[in-house]
């Protein structure tokens, strides 16, 4: 009893001479063999000159039928052998112990072999997976700097870091871009059309004006007499002309759409520029019935800097369109006002007709000209390529042209140039 309170891994047994169990100190002894064969262990016990090997495997009591690793001490009393101590060193305490650690053990290899297939599956569905979807996020990849541009463009925010969520967003970019890009493909079909029909109308017109006072002048022959010879002559000459600026017009808005015309910037007085330019366009007034006059201003002694000869076809332009669109008895006036520090504007100001709100934003189209706007007397329906060309010159020198009207006032063109130093 005490040596198994000190190891409570051992069984002690008294066994009697013949290996019969008739004593032992379990708690809970369960079912016991009545007999231990002693034939393995009596060898021990008797102090051999050869001792058996150890560890000695003897009878296990409490398993019948099965062997453990066993000592044996002999007693004997006055001589004669009265019995054996037979000690069981692995008893059934120890041995659910080890069982237990033995499948905890177990167990945790069970684990770490699961957790090991688990990793290297997973491992192998990664690599399957990237090959599989290389195409895909290659695709990704390419349709996401695609709606980058479109959200820079539109001002959006970002594009999500999922790969399906990008691809639908940049999808739906896509095709909103793509059916915007259709209309304007739509629309510059259109006004390409347009254009076709009014140049052809603005050379056609002019052309065949010549051409039916020049039949009429080899027809007539010396039935004319030199004074109507004198005006079909210069009617026809008049229409050359006319033919002649609308060519012109055609090369220099090409030139400017193209990115062929640089400005070459130089320091100018303004006022000066002003004065040619109403000097230029008297006669074409007084033609008209109209006033041009230049409105008196102290900042039409400040110098600017811009291409003079450019800013000279804006004020020419200006001044024609005006002089179209103003009654006779009207006005149109250039002026000169400051415009902040460093910086002079420059207005055309008639009192004609006026703009309606809804035809502001496309007088600067080519050929542009509203349903309902009366043909000028002498421009047939067109308003031309004057307006388109005021645009790009003023686009080069970065400075947006403005529109004021009221159809019941009149019509303010103004823009802004740099003052130079």
């Amino acid at each position: 009893m005490h040596a198994m309170a000190l190891n409570p891994a051992l069984e002690v047994y008294l066994l009697d001479p013949d290996g019969r169990v008739i004593g032992h100190a379990l708690d809970q002894p369960g079912p016991l063999a009545d007999r231990v064969d002693l034939s393995v262990v009596r060898p021990l016990a008797g102090r051999a000159q050869v001792p058996p090997a150890l560890p000695l495997l003897g009878d296990d009591p409490r398993r019948p039928g099965a062997r453990n690793v066993v000592s044996v001490e002999g007693l004997s009393h006055e001589g004669r052998m009265s019995g054996y101590l037979y000690v069981v060193l692995l008893g059934q305490t120890q041995q659910a112990v080890a069982a237990a650690v033995a499948q905890s053990g177990a167990w945790r290899e069970l684990l770490l072999a699961a957790l090991a297939v688990t990793a290297g599956a997973s491992l192998l569905l990664v690599l399957v997976m990237r090959t599989l979807t290389r195409p895909l996020r290659r695709l990704t990849d390419e349709v996401r700097a695609f709606h980058a541009d479109a959200a820079a463009d539109a001002g959006a925010g970002e594009t999500p870091d999922d790969e399906v969520d990008a691809l639908r967003e940049a999808t739906r970019a896509m095709q909103q871009r793509i059916a915007h890009q259709l209309r304007q493909l739509q629309h510059s079909d259109r006004l390409r059309r347009e254009l076709v029909s009014n140049i052809s109308h603005d050379l056609h017109t002019p052309l065949a004006n010549v051409q039916g006072y020049v039949e009429t002048l080899l027809l007539a022959g010396d039935g004319l007499d030199a004074a109507a010879r004198r005006q079909h002559l210069e009617t026809a000459l008049r229409h050359l002309r006319r033919l002649h600026r609308r060519i012109a017009d055609l090369f220099e808005l090409s030139k400017l759409e193209a990115g062929g015309v640089a400005p070459r910037l130089e320091p100018f007085r303004l006022g000066e520029l002003l004065q040619d330019v109403v000097q230029d366009g008297q006669l074409a007034a007084r033609e008209r019935g109209v006033t041009l006059s230049l409105a008196a201003s102290a900042e039409l002694h400040a110098s600017v800097r811009a291409d003079i000869g450019l800013i000279e076809r804006v004020l020419q332009n200006l001044v024609d369109n005006a002089l179209t669109h103003t009654p006779r008895g009207g006005a149109v006036t250039l002026a000169v006002e400051r415009d902040g520090p460093g910086a002079l504007r420059v207005a055309v100001i008639d009192s004609g007709s006026g703009i309606a709100r809804e035809h502001l934003p496309h007088i600067f189209e080519r050929y542009w000209r509203a349903d309902d706007a009366p043909a000028s007397p002498g421009h047939g329906a067109s308003a031309g390529l004057g307006l388109a060309i005021v645009k790009r010159i003023l686009d080069l020198h970065g400075s947006p042209v403005r529109v004021d009207s009221d159809p019941a006032r009149g019509t303010r063109f103004e823009f802004s140039l740099s003052q130079a130093a």
